[in-house]
């Protein structure tokens, strides 16, 4: 039997994606109570009516070996609840009973961790006696070779249908290709060459587990599930449409945005749209390799591509959804090892902590000591003075209190978040007691932007620190290095000093001494949550352990995303330090799943976090509007501004659908004028809009009206942690409201000027649909003064 998560018109959004579709059980052998289910609770002619909403569940049983059989049944399960107060048992209590959780079936699927947490989160079903077919291989689950090797082989499986019925990325399948995923995973159960190796997959029961437990288990199996389906089967490569070159059959293009650059990846192919005049050409092909911005793409079919006598174009698109990354497939990996008992990963102190914390009858975490430290020192920090909130985020941090081992801050714009991240010294007299000079602390972020401002704060004090940066596989090793020292390219001043502490992935060999040598004296290192995933992050722990972790823009991060790092470093991790603001960005993905988490979210832990109550980045005007409309007046002002700083451009112009992204011309280009004015005297300043098609647009106007472009340009997702003195905004939309109704992204967007800030937009828009919003309750405030 096979899992498909496939979607149910009666569940909403991406909860539609998690329950499988159809329950499936080989038309042989049957218990005549199971028959009697089948038939007394769905009519065997009935399939699915729009007035009969069916979800379903997918499970296989497999009897004493018998020939093959070539019919499946398939059943559909009602969402709607199920009446009370009946005398008989109704059809799912049969498959409960009788095959769910008999001991006498033992139950086969491919993907059996879905099916047992579906089967919990959607029916509250346990299931006993489940193999997880994939297990019994070492390939990697998501390749098509670990179809065939637990279907017996290349030689017993007919390869060109593989891809049909089992990788297929639409929207839904038919139920014959249901129907033989079903059917496979029974034969694959009675296949000799598969019997020892089956046998020894350590069997899911997932009836021991509370009810607390099997609800986050199966939570963090779907989360990561549902995520996946978010990536996207088709994207569009920003590359330079002119500027290629064809050799042999192997295409070479340059890559003009990181965010939709080529990748080599082996489950998705590449198709390269030529244009001549009005001749269009189509090939398609393989990544086999890139350095930097180039790709190079071997073509399946290139005989005139680049031969053209006239000017020629090309578009690139990828298709294929991407694969999990290596964090990605250690998560879903650990909870796996979980269902099947093979992991204590529900024992360990810090996963109680995030996730049971004392719920139902849940105990509290038995933490371990920590050793006090041979060598101390009173803290120290000349050159910073804290504010109340500062000193009590500090106190939190460095304590080594039970009650506080883990610690979240919410610090909102400008409250000097990343002052806190070079805490190991705080300010002279805050604390009358010791710090632990040995203790070592890790820092990481979910992007490499984040990691880069922390860089830049740490450098700018001389705080010695170790930048870890991940090279990735089919990339050249320059390429991640070149990529982050061009976000720090305007802070020429710290240039070297980053440089100095950088260490490579591909640097992290097996010379011991060498690695030692360099990691002498490095206590603090900085690196992306994803980098823990690692391999070869080895050689630095025995050198630097991780025992305190912080954490920063930790409502950025879904809470799942630490299950790898807790497992991987359960016996060193002393200290947890979560640093966000749950009124700024949440996880990639929270606004189409409504399930997504951040520590902020989670009660227990959001009750407990210490409130930075200060902010001193914005002028005072836009600060006070900030700290009442967003935070509920919590958030007090310093600055030495007080005058008007925001301005508002009425522009008259359209919103134009482009893609699945919008752009305005007319804002671009009002947004650009207002760029000159900066430029010509001399201001530092960026340009922020909501949606990527526009970013593309102005990037490309300021480029051709020859002011600087590079590095000038953002959408709001990219630039929360970032500041600059003057700041301009495009809305874009002039007819629905769009991003605007999000008000965790307009509050980052509102809040990146240290001096002041122009706002680009239809006037009649903001005091008309967008009236309720931050924009419009920001017009509104200013009043007609602020309109141009």
């Amino acid at each position: 039997m096979y899992s498909q998560i496939r979607p149910s018109p009666s569940c909403r959004i991406f909860s539609r994606l998690t329950t499988p579709r159809f329950l499936l059980l080989p038309a042989m052998n049957l218990p005549s109570a199971v028959s009697l289910f089948v038939n007394s609770s769905i009519p065997q002619r009935t399939v699915q009516s729009a007035s009969h909403p069916r979800t379903a569940d997918a499970v296989s049983s497999a009897p004493s070996p018998s020939p093959p059989s070539e019919r499946v049944l398939l059943v559909y399960f009602n969402r709607k609840p199920q009446q009370k107060g009946l005398r008989y048992k109704t059809g799912r209590e049969h498959l409960r009973d009788l095959v769910l959780c008999a001991e006498s079936y033992t139950k086969y699927a491919f993907k059996m961790d879905g099916v047992a947490t579906s089967l919990y989160l959607d029916f509250g079903f346990r299931i006993v006696r489940a193999v997880d077919l994939l297990s019994a291989v070492q390939e990697f689950r998501e390749s098509v070779a670990a179809l065939l090797s637990v279907l017996g082989g290349e030689d017993a499986v007919n390869r060109s249908n593989l891809g049909t019925v089992f990788l297929d990325e639409e929207v839904s399948s038919p139920r014959s290709h249901v129907a033989l995923q079903a059917w496979a995973a029974w034969r694959v159960a009675t296949l000799e060459s598969m019997r020892q190796r089956v046998g020894a997959v350590p069997m899911i029961d997932t009836r021991p587990f509370s009810e607390t437990r099997l609800r986050v288990l199966s939570k963090l199996a779907r989360d990561v599930r549902c995520l996946a389906e978010l990536k996207p089967t088709r994207v569009e490569n920003e590359v330079d449409s002119e500027r290629f070159s064809c050799k042999k059959g192997q295409l070479n293009v340059t890559s003009t945005r990181f965010q939709t650059r080529v990748l080599a990846n082996k489950n998705q192919r590449i198709e390269v749209e030529s244009t001549v005049g009005d001749k269009m050409s189509k090939f398609s092909g393989k990544a086999v390799l890139v350095e930097g911005r180039s790709a190079y793409i071997a073509l399946n079919s290139a005989m005139s591509l680049g031969a053209a006598t006239g000017t020629e174009t090309i578009r690139v698109t990828t298709v294929g959804r991407e694969g999990p990354n290596r964090a990605e497939t250690q998560r879903a990996d650990i909870v796996r090892r979980v269902l099947q008992a093979s992991c204590t990963l529900l024992a360990q102190p810090f996963f109680q902590a995030l996730w049971l914390a004392g719920a139902g009858d849940e105990p509290w975490p038995k933490w371990k000591d920590v050793p006090r430290p041979e060598h101390q020192m009173d803290l120290y920090f000349p050159h910073a003075r804290l504010n109340v909130s500062q000193r009590a985020a500090v106190r939190a941090i460095l304590s080594n209190k039970n009650e506080e081992r883990v610690t979240l801050v919410q610090g909102p714009p400008g409250t000097g978040k990343l002052f806190l991240r070079s805490f190991p010294f705080p300010e002279d007299g805050i604390l009358s007691s010791a710090y632990d000079t040995e203790r070592t602390v890790w820092v990481i972020a979910q992007s490499n932007v984040a990691v880069k401002n922390i860089a830049e704060k740490l450098a700018d004090v001389e705080l010695d620190f170790t930048l870890l940066i991940f090279t990735m596989i089919g990339e050249s090793p320059a390429l991640p290095l070149r990529m982050f020292l061009t976000l720090v390219r305007r802070h020429e001043h710290l240039y070297q000093k980053i440089m100095d502490n950088v260490l490579r992935s591909d640097d992290m060999d097996d010379d011991f001494e060498q690695m030692e040598q360099r990691m002498l004296h490095s206590r603090v290192v900085l690196c992306t949550l994803s980098m823990l995933s690692n391999p070869r992050l080895s050689a630095i722990t025995r050198l630097v352990p991780l025992q305190t972790l912080m954490v920063d823009e930790a409502s950025q991060v879904e809470i799942g995303d630490f299950v790898p790092m807790l497992y991987r470093f359960s016996r060193s991790l002393q200290k947890m330090v979560f640093i966000g603001d749950d009124r700024q960005l949440p996880p990639h993905g929270a606004d189409k799943i409504w399930s997504l988490q951040s520590v902020f979210e989670i009660p227990h832990l959001r009750k407990e976090a210490i409130f930075l109550d200060t902010q001193y980045r914005m002028p005072t005007q836009l600060g006070s509007f900030i700290g009442k409309h967003v935070y509920g007046d919590k958030l007090k002002t310093v600055h030495h501004n007080s005058a008007q700083c925001c301005w508002f451009v009425d522009v008259k112009g359209t919103e134009v659908a482009k893609g699945r992204s919008w752009i305005n011309v007319a804002e671009a280009r009002a947004a650009i004028d207002e760029a000159r004015v900066y430029y010509d005297k001399g201001k530092s300043y960026r340009i922020i809009t909501p949606y990527d098609a526009q970013r593309a647009l102005l990037e490309s106007t300021l480029k051709a009206a020859k002011i600087p472009w590079e590095n000038k340009v953002f959408c709001v997702d990219s630039f929360q942690g970032n500041e600059d003195d003057y700041i301009i905004l495009s809305v874009v939309r002039t007819e629905k409201i769009g991003f605007l109704a999000e008000m965790r992204r307009v509050n980052v967007m509102l809040t990146r000027a240290r001096r002041g800030m122009v706002i680009c937009a239809s006037r009649e828009f903001v005091e008309g649909a967008a009236r309720g919003s931050l924009v419009g309750l920001l017009a509104a405030e200013l009043g007609d003064g602020a309109w141009d």
